[in-house]
């Protein structure tokens, strides 16, 4: 498999190319359709071979343009059913912030989502923790990482590959989601995501970072 991550204005998106098509993982703010059917169409397939949309998370920087990529390329939309209520309702919804600053953060990206509203759905797969993706041809499995978000997911191949979504980020360094509902599970899928041992993880926001680094952060913050 071979993975290519996109900027989709304000997150990531990954493209997963299998033997048998292409796996989105996360679709980006609204409008962000054309960008990545765009992509997919430069590495040589056409939109009908995308196989599955993965969100991580139901935020609209994860699963903006959610529908529009499924209503052209009919493929399914999978996620964990506890984020169904971030999809199901158009206004941003930005848990509370890890501190003061990012609180502030936190009432800016409130009032982007009312500017740019989330087309809502529901997923048409809600995915158990652990659920194995191979009858999508796509060798991995989904796990439940809840904390920034109570439905947040990471993907994990069987190459060692995880999409950690929002559950640790990798801006300036590895750290923990800016905001989160849940603190206590926030640290606790931490560890999760380490025990998993990925060789690779691919954040929502930032460039990858290895075990190596995931061990230390978890060695430091999640004891």
């Amino acid at each position: 498999m071979r993975i290519h991550t996109l900027f989709t204005g304000v997150a990531n998106t990954h493209l997963m190319e299998t033997e048998h098509g292409v796996v989105i993982i996360d679709a980006g703010i609204p409008h962000m359709t054309r960008r990545i059917l765009s992509k997919i169409r430069v590495l040589g397939h056409s939109p009908k071979e995308v196989r599955l949309i993965l969100i991580t998370h139901g935020h609209i920087d994860h699963a903006g343009s959610a529908v529009a990529l499924k209503r052209i390329t009919g493929a399914p939309i999978a996620m964990h059913r506890d984020d169904i209520r971030l999809t199901t309702t158009p206004s941003l919804k930005i848990p509370p912030g890890r501190n003061r600053a990012t609180n502030r953060i936190g009432a800016i990206m409130r009032a982007f989502g009312f500017v740019m509203p989330l087309e809502t759905f529901s997923p048409d797969i809600s995915l158990d923790d652990g659920q194995s993706l191979d009858e999508f041809d796509f060798p991995a499995r989904a796990w439940h990482t809840p904390g920034h978000t109570a439905g947040s997911m990471t993907i994990v191949t069987n190459d060692g590959e995880a999409f950690v979504g929002d559950s640790i980020l990798n801006l300036l360094h590895v750290s923990f989601p800016l905001f989160w509902e849940n603190p206590t599970a926030a640290h606790e899928s931490a560890c999760r995501i380490q025990s998993l041992q990925p060789r690779v993880c691919y954040s929502g926001h930032g460039k990858p970072f290895a075990l190596n680094e995931l061990t230390n952060f978890v060695g430091e913050h999640c004891e």
